[in-house]
């Protein structure tokens, strides 16, 4: 049977009635002056349809912090292209240039104001997703695949000790982080370039919070929407490159939202960069991975034609924890940050008599209330994708893809809407007792690998 593959896109911008919003550092509703009011570049909604003459498949990408906040979306698509729903699988680029469409962690005031924009950011999404879908299918033409991998060294590990003993969110380069870009390239008769779904795992933080040299903060896709472009541009024809998220929960750009200023006596301190400067970097993130993905994409020279389409879905319930009720500490874990903020005031930090490093949020284990990780496997014919709808460590992903029994193995994250297990730290983490932000969530740090990998492979023995 031939098989055929289609792609498109649409845009996710905010829409003018849209702006000015709130970053999501501020908590009340347009009454804080620190609000995101214009665009930079482009936030697109991806979609690659395959059929195998059997079989058909649907992934949808968005370029947004995760997968939209509407529960009945996936069904509407499925509906719109005529899939079974569990064949539309979704995923985010956990974008921190964008707007949620939701109200994360309460911070908002729930307003009739702040609730109309919810709903008009819903429909933008919707909209978005049913139109990239729609592309996919009516260009669907005769295809072949391949797989390859390349190396891209645009990120790094974020968790960091300094010198006086703080975790600060910081490059690490000694530390672990996977520089493998995976990439299925689908061609057409000509070997033109249809699509390439590429994963990468890297936090899309460039330019968080900050403003453009004009002063204004803006929406953007983030360095890896640039890299999409940067492909697209390069082919030409309608070609469609689809970046997902790799194993990132310690990962960021090599060049993200600011520096961290360590001094002789111990004290840090995060810097923010001068405006416009942020913007610069992520540029130059950006085209960088995207040339890294275009010799990735060229490198692919063998096909096949043949693609056997198999799906499963599973749910790992990972060890939880909870702070102990009489913290004195901030009652919201990921809000737990080491050093100082800004350049050093030796006023409030005198030279010699720096504050004692925090002990950090008092936890404790929660048995009564697991965590559940809603994980997915697709088989595009020797090409195992597994889905994780969390923020795995890059070790986690690192043994994820070691232990599946296809060596053509990448693990997807940001993949549904409920994200209850949030930060997944791996075992050798939590020996170093890292006292990372990431480390008071919901999910018991170092606990959880063996219940993730044993359900990848029930997941395998389940349809190989």
């Amino acid at each position: 049977m031939t098989l055929r593959v289609g792609a498109g896109k649409a845009s996710l911008n905010p829409t003018p009635a849209m702006f000015p919003f709130p970053t999501p550092a501020k908590s009340d509703w347009g009454l804080k002056p620190i609000t995101t009011e214009a665009i930079y570049n482009d936030m697109d909604c991806r979609a690659i349809a395959i059929d195998n003459g059997t079989d058909k498949i649907l992934f949808v990408a968005f370029e947004l912090g995760g997968v939209p906040h509407i529960p009945e979306l996936r069904q509407e698509v499925a509906d719109t292209v005529g899939i079974p729903v569990e064949n539309v699988v979704f995923a985010a680029t956990h974008n921190h240039t964008g707007y949620h469409d939701h109200n994360m962690m309460g911070r908002y005031e729930e307003t009739d104001e702040y609730l109309n924009w919810v709903k008009e950011a819903k429909k933008v999404e919707s909209e978005a997703a049913i139109t990239a879908a729609k592309k996919a299918f009516e260009t669907l033409r005769p295809a072949k695949y391949g797989y390859g991998e390349t190396l891209s060294y645009v990120n790094t590990n974020r968790d960091l000790q300094t010198l006086g003993g703080y975790w600060v969110e910081a490059r690490n380069l000694a530390g672990y982080s996977d520089k493998r870009v995976s990439i299925i390239k689908f061609v057409d008769e000509q070997e033109n370039v249809i699509a390439a779904l590429m994963n990468y795992g890297c936090h899309a933080t460039c330019c968080y919070l900050m403003q453009d040299f004009d002063g204004v903060r803006k929406t953007s896709g983030n360095f890896n929407s640039i890299a999409s472009r940067f492909v697209e541009e390069h082919y030409g024809n309608g070609c469609i490159a689809m970046w997902t998220s790799g194993a990132a929960g310690n990962v960021n750009p090599l060049l993200s939202h600011g520096l961290q200023y360590e001094y002789p006596d111990g004290w840090t301190s995060a810097v923010d960069y001068p405006d416009g400067v942020g913007w610069m970097q992520m540029e130059s993130m950006g085209r960088t991975h995207g040339a890294d993905c275009v010799k990735g994409i060229d490198s692919i020279t063998e096909y096949s034609e043949r693609m056997p389409i198999r799906r499963t879905k599973a749910t790992a319930w990972l060890p939880g924890q909870k702070k102990v009720q009489d913290s004195n500490e901030s009652s919201s874990g990921t809000a737990f940050r080491m050093g100082g903020r800004g350049l050093r005031d030796y006023d409030e930090v005198p030279y010699g008599n720096i504050p004692p490093v925090p002990a950090g949020h008092k936890m404790e284990d929660d048995p009564e209330h697991p965590c559940p990780l809603d994980m997915e496997l697709t088989i595009l014919g020797d090409i195992a994708i597994v889905g994780a709808n969390a923020e795995l460590y890059a070790e986690i992903g690192r043994d994820m893809k070691a232990a599946s029994p296809l060596k053509k193995t990448f693990v997807m994250t940001h993949t549904d809407i409920r994200g209850k297990a949030g930060y997944i730290l791996d075992k050798t983490a939590a020996e170093r007792g890292e006292k990372v932000f990431q480390a008071f969530g919901p999910t018991k740090p170092g606990v959880s690998e063996e219940p993730i990998i044993a359900t990848e492979l029930k997941m395998f023995d389940e349809i190989l």
